[in-house]
């Protein structure tokens, strides 16, 4: 089972293990990190898209659980609550740089219609972290050509 996204571009089949997975999940919490500093963070494109701030914390809840799951499944030991962008940077560099083969290859049942590979979660979470930085960065577009209707955006 391999992820692929046809609106981010996402595409699992590129990953290479660990180091790799951990590099770019690293890279994207730092991309959502500097996202945040802006002043529209807390502003939402439209009523029924989260905003910058909203989509963070989306990603810090689904790092908590699915690295949770992985510190579960693979003994990763005691973890620390994920807070924020930065406790979420340091659990994946606790977490994922010791992986050996075996432990990616550990299935979790009953949390998705299928099991899945811890393997599986890492590049889901990847996934989701990396589509919503897209997200993100789309709304603040999206922001600035309704604040600024005047200014010829596209051709």
């Amino acid at each position: 089972m391999v992820e692929l996204c046809d609106e981010c571009g996402f595409d699992a089949r590129e990953l290479t293990g660990n180091r790799d997975e951990q590099h770019r999940l690293v890279v994207a919490y730092a991309d959502l990190e500097r996202l945040l500093d802006h002043s529209d963070a807390d502003r939402r494109p439209a009523a029924d898209t989260w905003s910058a701030r909203e989509y963070v914390d989306h990603c810090v809840d689904v790092a908590e659980v699915i690295l949770g799951w992985v510190a579960d499944l693979t003994d990763g030991g005691a973890r620390e609550e994920l807070s924020d962008l930065a406790a979420c940077r340091r659990a994946v560099a606790f977490l994922v740089s010791p992986l050996t083969e075996a432990q990616r290859a550990t299935v979790l049942h009953d949390q998705y219609q299928q099991s899945v590979t811890v393997e599986w979660l890492l590049r889901h979470l990847l996934h989701d972290t990396e589509h919503h930085v897209l997200d993100v960065r789309r709304g603040y577009a999206s922001l600035a050509m309704a604040d600024h209707p005047e200014i010829p955006f596209r051709g």
